[in-house]
C-alpha cells in the first residue's frame, strides 16, 4: 500500500510514538497537534486540506483508524491510543467512518498490529469515499437541485 499516511510518520510507521497528551481534549489544540505534525493537515480519506482558512481549520479532527472499541475485542490501548494509530481527519469522513469495525482477532505482535491498522486505514478510506459519494448525490438532489438554503452566511468578525 504505497498511499498509506503513515509513511511519513518517524519510523515509516512502524514503530509506536506515544499516546498524545490531552491538553484541552480538543482536536485543534489538545491531543491533535502531535498527529498533525506526524500526519499534516489534510484529511487522509477525502484529501480536504484544513490549513489554509479558519473555517477550513474548524473541521479539524482526529481518526482512530483501528478503534478504540476494538478494546472489547482484546486489543491492547497502548497499541489503540497511540499516534501510529492516529491520522488526520475531516469531521464528516470521521463521522462517515463511526461504524467500522475490525473484524481480526486481536494481534499478539505490535507488527501484527500494524497490519491490522493498515488494512483498516484501506477498508475506512473505500467505506468513506463511498459514504461521500451517496451523500454528495443526496445533496444534489434535495438540497442543490431543490433550491433549498444550502446554510446561513455567516458573518466575519473583523477584530483578530
Amino acid at each position: 500500500m504505497d498511499d498509506l499516511p503513515f509513511t511519513r510518520y518517524e519510523g515509516g510507521g512502524r514503530r509506536r510514538l506515544g499516546r498524545p497528551r490531552q491538553g484541552d481534549i480538543t482536536a485543534r489544540h489538545g491531543y491533535g497537534p502531535p498527529v498533525f505534525e506526524q500526519c499534516g493537515l489534510k484529511c487522509v480519506y477525502c484529501g480536504f486540506d484544513m490549513g489554509v482558512r479558519y473555517e477550513d481549520w474548524l473541521q479539524l479532527s482526529v481518526d482512530h483508524v483501528v478503534p478504540s472499541g476494538s478494546r472489547a475485542r482484546g486489543y491492547r490501548p497502548e497499541w489503540l491510543e497511540d499516534i501510529a494509530n492516529l491520522v488526520t481527519c475531516c469531521r464528516p469522513c470521521n463521522e462517515f467512518s463511526n461504524a467500522f469495525a475490525v473484524t481480526d482477532s486481536a494481534p499478539e505482535s505490535e507488527e501484527a498490529f500494524f497490519v491490522i491498522r493498515d488494512r483498516a486505514f484501506a477498508a475506512k478510506r473505500a467505506l468513506v469515499l463511498s459514504k461521500h459519494g451517496k451523500e454528495r448525490v443526496w445533496f444534489q438532489e434535495h438540497v442543490r437541485d431543490a433550491g433549498e438554503p444550502v446554510g446561513p452566511d455567516l458573518p466575519v468578525d473583523p477584530t483578530p
